[in-house]
């Protein structure tokens, strides 16, 4: 099978396509022939060795830490989908979605309604179950708070706008100018041009404040939250951990938020989507040989949403 792999950290020059032996199932494990995969932060982070002491592993490696497509074969002890299925999985930063075939475990696995794209399916699992967790979790966001979206026009950021609007909150996005009126369009009350005025000096006042982009800190927007409003980062740090304690005993909050799948969740993203209450935004395509120029384009900060690969052109209905 044809894969993208690297076989040392570096740059977006060490990803290359090369063939790799297929696969094979055991256990709970679930073979997907895959369709379309997704391109997050995570994926070029690993890449150039950031997170080489939690995943040390061997050489080469896949990335790619979501994707869908139909299940080619299970394991013996795998039982909540079988071979035809239409799938989505997260593949976590270990990967795997750069390829036209992988092993997810069947816990991380949920099938896809006939009405959501493999593209739609592949782009949510990151983006989309983070601003959930994120919004509902963490910020215990409810009707008609006021919640302040920075980095609105991303990757989470677009999730977490269509969410809180969902949720019928008051909603303020934080982007550049060029990408007010999408944002706007996808549910946000008010925008801040980042080039022009910083948040964190205005006079409103937030319930929640979620920083898409982990490019704030509680400290710095403290000012903005309500008395007991809550401070959420996808981008923790050793600031933001001994902020996160130190506000145990404060009434604001300071949290970060790492995505934990669960069908679940999983399944009310793609049942919103199924409803068009919910789209993936996606801003650019590409084909494995051209995830290099992915990598490079998503390491810029511009992406408008998602970026998709797509590995397998027709799509699939049972």
């Amino acid at each position: 099978m044809k894969a993208v792999v690297i076989n040392e950290y570096g740059s977006s020059d060490v990803l290359h396509v090369t063939e790799l032996p297929m696969p094979e199932p055991d256990g709970h494990d679930v073979l997907i022939r895959v369709f379309a995969s997704g391109i997050n932060p995570m994926d070029w982070k690993v890449r150039e060795g950031a997170m080489k002491l939690l995943l040390p592993g061997k050489f080469p490696k896949t990335l790619g830490g979501e994707c869908a497509g139909v299940v080619e074969a299970v394991g013996v002890l795998a039982t909540n989908v079988k071979p035809g299925d239409r799938v989505v999985a997260s593949l976590g930063p270990v990967g795997g979605g750069y390829a036209q075939y992988v092993i997810a475990q069947d816990k991380n696995v949920v099938k896809i309604p006939d009405e959501v794209s493999f593209e739609q399916a592949a782009t949510m699992v990151v983006g989309g179950l983070t601003a959930l967790q994120a919004l509902r979790d963490k910020g215990k966001l409810r009707p008609h708070d006021r919640v302040l979206i920075n980095g609105a026009s991303g990757g989470v950021g677009t999730f977490a706008v269509q969410l809180a609007r969902f949720m019928d909150a008051d909603v303020t996005a934080v982007c550049s100018a060029t990408n007010a009126e999408l944002v706007r369009q996808l549910g946000a009350d008010r925008i801040i041009d980042h080039a022009v005025t910083d948040f964190t000096k205005e006079p409103e006042k937030y319930h929640v404040v979620f920083d898409a982009v982990g490019k704030s800190s509680f400290e710095a927007c403290r000012d903005v939250l309500t008395d007991e409003g809550t401070y959420i980062t996808t981008l923790p740090s050793a600031r933001q951990v001994f902020d996160q304690v130190k506000s145990v005993f404060t009434a604001q909050k300071a949290e970060s938020i790492l995505m934990s799948f669960t069908a679940e969740d999983m399944n009310y993203l793609l049942t919103m989507a199924k409803k068009g209450l919910l789209q993936s935004i996606i801003d650019r395509r590409y084909r494995l040989e051209e995830i290099p120029d992915a990598h490079s384009y998503s390491e810029t900060g511009r992406v408008k949403g998602k970026l998709a690969i797509i590995i397998t052109e027709e799509d699939y209905r049972v």
